[in-house]
């Protein structure tokens, strides 16, 4: 029905088109008779257009875009290396739909809807083998309502209020490098590489254990997707502030800046967050940061000179979790912290974009903590690290890194990334600690995200 109306409809049209062109190209004495020949057919063309279905379609706005990042990963052990294609997690493959109506004067509706594509996941890779954990996952779903002068509410499945915080970064890089990243590259979740022990031993414990658990991988501080109800300010003075609540255990609010001042590019953001959704053995969640309630502040910040290229950017966030102690039965260790801080330059030195160059170093450190996994949560299983211990009293990962991003008319980013990464452990068996001998890992990262 509808490929019949609009057959006819395309007819029509043709048929006015030529009309018009033979109107053009005619005499000056044909157009004397009369100013209405063509009414009939435009009559008859605005006739078939308003049987045409329609559902609002010309009313409500729609944007479709997207990015797919995937890269060469590889890595050596201190005893085996090897190289996988991977999805690149730091910024996954991902195609999104926005759509916005006006409702009336400086009020507007819309919607956001993004889906996530992973191939071979980068953070679930391991000495095993790239990851096999791939398919389509839903990262955006959510509807809004916006005043000019009143700011914007959020609800459904969208970002937090502190969703960004410690990722401020004024260069071109976060594709691929800086905060998040590092736990993307080794493993987060309690999954990932292997550590490797000095005697070359390959323990059964994972970089991804001695990170901060949860969706927000290797940065405390940082926020997530989740089920949310939202407020973000009007911008004023470059500052926009934002509150949510979801997930019926966790609320945040941030504040962010951007701005320019005398030649310098300014961006900052700092969040705080609360949760009571614990971790454990049967009950485990996106949401879920520790095993008993949780309190976090992350923050970041980015200079960037405009006239020379010169930028340095840095981010940190601290993590509390107040049921370790009843986990352990004893006093342990419960905050985990990070900070990082990239430096470089990013200025078009050939005509085709932008060349980005920089060094950056990486700092987590972790208490007691503890893992989750598909099967459930608990303390660390250290006894394979070599110290006759099973038990983490404290861990330190620490890296370095030097990369390069070159971007192509806008559109496409090539990048080439290398990371040095050092685990140091101490072990306990409640008493006493030893510190296990670990050997380092590094990893060189070559890839391209092409946006559409």
């Amino acid at each position: 029905m509808f490929g019949g109306t609009n057959k006819r409809a395309g007819i029509a049209a043709g048929i006015a088109a030529a009309g018009l062109a033979f109107a053009g190209t005619a005499p000056a004495s044909a157009a004397d008779l009369g100013g209405n020949c063509c009414a009939d057919l435009e009559e008859r063309v605005a006739e078939l257009e308003a049987t045409t279905a329609r559902k609002g379609n010309r009313k409500v706005s729609l944007t479709v875009s997207g990015f797919v990042n995937e890269a060469l990963v590889g890595w050596d052990d201190g005893r085996e290396r090897n190289a996988y294609i991977v999805t690149n997690e730091t910024a996954q493959d991902r195609f999104r739909f926005v759509g916005q109506a006006e409702i009336t004067k400086g009020w507007t509706a819309g919607y956001l809807l993004e889906l996530g594509v992973r191939g071979a996941r980068e953070d679930r890779s391991s000495q095993n083998g790239p990851s096999s954990d791939n398919g389509v996952s839903v990262r955006h779903s959510a509807w809004y309502l916006a005043g000019k002068e009143y700011g914007k509410v959020w609800v459904g499945q969208t970002s937090d209020a502190a969703d960004g915080i410690t990722e401020i970064n004024l260069a071109n890089t976060n594709h691929f490098a800086y905060t998040n990243s590092w736990g993307n590259t080794f493993g987060d979740g309690g999954s990932g590489f292997y550590v490797r022990r000095k005697d070359g031993v390959l323990s059964n414990v994972r970089y991804g254990q001695f990170v901060a658990p949860g969706a927000q991988q290797a940065a405390p501080g940082e926020g997530h997707r989740f089920n949310v109800v939202k407020y973000e300010t009007p911008t004023i003075a470059g500052f926009t502030g934002s509150a949510a609540w979801g997930e019926d255990d966790i609320w945040n609010v941030a504040l962010r800046y951007t701005g320019e001042f005398s030649g310098f590019k300014l961006a900052g953001g700092i969040a705080y967050t609360e949760s009571n959704d614990f971790g454990s053995a049967d009950h485990t969640s996106a949401v879920s940061r520790g095993v008993g309630d949780t309190s976090e502040i992350g923050l970041s910040g980015s200079i960037l000179h405009v006239e020379t290229g010169l930028y340095a950017s840095g981010a940190y966030g601290r993590l509390h979790d107040a049921g370790l102690d009843d986990l352990y039965g004893r006093n342990v260790d419960d905050n985990t912290s990070f900070w990082t801080l990239q430096a470089g330059i990013e200025r078009k030195f050939l005509p085709i974009g932008k060349t980005t160059l920089f060094g950056e170093y990486f700092n987590l450190d972790r208490g007691a903590g503890y893992t989750t996994s598909a099967t459930g949560s608990g303390i660390i299983n250290a006894s394979t690290l070599g110290t006759g211990f099973n038990q983490v009293a404290n861990s330190q990962i620490q890296g370095w890194s030097i990369g390069l991003n070159q971007n192509l008319s806008e559109v496409v980013d090539l990048y080439l990334d290398y990371k040095h990464v050092q685990l140091d452990v101490t072990t306990t068996n409640g008493t006493a600690t030893r510190d296990a001998s670990i050997d380092s890992i590094q990893f060189i990262t070559a890839g391209a995200q092409i946006k559409f």
